[in-house]
């Protein structure tokens, strides 16, 4: 966590992703809620593919449980399947957030120069956490912290994004501080289903960029104050 207000990143940073800096994004897509709204319609065949994936994965996790716990090795198949998931829905999200205008469309493969998404297949998976059930909710206990942060980044980024369509429409540039953030957290998001799908048994690192740091820090706060009026309100 202390890295977090680091500009370096750790050693140990998983999955690895880029992102080049967008140039001049379509600025239809910035127009206040047409743009959005347009986009959210375009990906619902892309929605039903990852939906159906998701499903099937479930099945896949399970019996590469126990292919890790007798064998201590991770099954070729779950690792073709979670990886190209996360490519897939990494696509869809960087669309929906304006970092690529490029449609994601259905393949596992990234197939636009400005984007990467790779994930090392472990070598030697711990057999504890392939435990059927017990592991799975040993990695949820322990990513309780990560995925409230995830959650904070997650309001925190959609600030960002509003504020981005603005800039966009009127100026055609997206501004560097909501683009680096967007692709952070984007890269949190992705570590947290790597841990859990038993891609690493590191505990995913905390780190973004703080670059800009101030704009950065007052859009963590944000999603700070977004998710604790979220809690509030559920619990009413």
């Amino acid at each position: 966590m202390l890295r977090l207000m680091e500009n370096t990143p750790p050693a140990n940073l998983y999955p690895t992703l880029s992102v080049t800096h967008i140039q001049n994004p379509n600025r239809l897509w910035a127009v206040p809620i047409f743009g959005i709204l347009v986009k959210l319609i375009l990906i619902i065949p892309v929605g039903i593919e990852l939906i159906v994936l998701y499903i099937a994965n479930f099945f896949v996790t399970i019996a590469n449980s126990f292919v890790v716990l007798f064998t201590g090795k991770y099954w070729d198949t779950a690792y073709t399947l979670n990886l190209g998931i996360m490519r897939l829905s990494t696509k869809l999200t960087l669309y929906i957030y304006g970092l690529t205008d490029k449609y994601p469309g259905f393949s596992f493969e990234i197939k636009d120069p400005l984007i990467t998404l790779d994930m090392k297949k472990p070598e030697n998976p711990n057999r504890l956490f392939a435990i059927p059930l017990l592991g799975g909710i040993a990695r949820i206990i322990l990513l309780i912290p990560y995925l409230i942060y995830q959650s904070v980044l997650n309001y925190a980024v959609g600030v960002g994004v509003i504020i981005s369509s603005f800039p966009v429409l009127f100026t055609g540039k997206y501004p560097e501080t909501t683009y680096e953030f967007a692709r952070d957290y984007m890269r949190v998001v992705l570590a947290s289903t790597a841990y859990m799908s038993g891609l690493s048994d590191s505990y995913p690192s905390f780190w973004i960029s703080m670059n800009h740091k101030t704009a950065k820090i007052l859009l963590i706060i944000a999603g700070v104050l977004l998710f604790i009026a979220n809690m509030f309100s559920n619990s009413d």
